[in-house]
C-alpha cells in the first residue's frame, strides 16, 4: 500500500519474535479413543445388569383338570400373520388355477404356459422345415 503520514510502520529493527511452545508429549489419539470406548463399555455393562435384574420368570399356571370332550388346544389354531397371508395366497392361487383349467381351452393354455422357451423355438423350427419341404415337393 501507499505511504500515509497518519500511520506508523514498525521499523525493521523493532520486529519481535514469538517463541512457540514445544510439546513434550505428542497427543496420542488412540488413547483418547480407547478411553471413550472404555466408558461406552462400562455404560453397556450397567445397562445389561439392570436389564437382567428387571427380567422376571413367567409364572407357570397349572390346570387342575381337563375336559374329555374338548381335546383340541385353541393355541394350536393360532397362526402368525405372515403364515396366514401365505396360506391365503396359496388358496387363492389354487382356486384361480381350478377355475381357468376346467375347459379344453384352459387346459391348452396351461400346456402352453408350461412350455419353456427352448421347446417353443424347436417347434417353430420344425414347422418352418415342414413348410419348406411341402413347397419344394415336385408334382408330375
Amino acid at each position: 500500500m501507499g505511504l500515509c503520514g497518519s500511520k506508523t510502520q514498525p521499523m525493521p529493527s523493532q520486529t519481535t519474535t514469538v517463541a512457540t511452545k514445544a510439546r513434550t508429549k505428542p497427543i496420542n489419539r488412540d488413547t483418547v479413543k480407547s478411553k471413550q470406548e472404555l466408558r461406552h463399555k462400562e455404560k453397556k455393562d450397567k445397562k445389561k445388569k439392570t436389564q437382567l435384574k428387571s427380567t422376571t420368570v413367567p409364572v407357570v399356571q397349572r390346570k387342575e383338570g381337563s375336559k374329555l370332550t374338548d381335546t383340541s388346544d385353541p393355541s394350536k389354531n393360532k397362526v402368525s400373520p405372515k403364515e396366514a397371508a401365505r396360506l391365503a395366497a396359496e388358496k387363492r392361487f389354487q382356486e384361480t388355477n381350478e377355475k381357468y383349467n376346467k375347459g379344453e381351452l384352459g387346459k391348452k393354455l396351461a400346456q402352453e404356459r408350461a412350455k419353456s422357451h427352448k421347446t417353443r423355438l424347436m417347434e417353430e423350427a420344425e414347422k418352418k422345415h415342414a413348410e419348406r419341404e411341402r413347397e419344394n415337393m415336385i408334382y408330375d
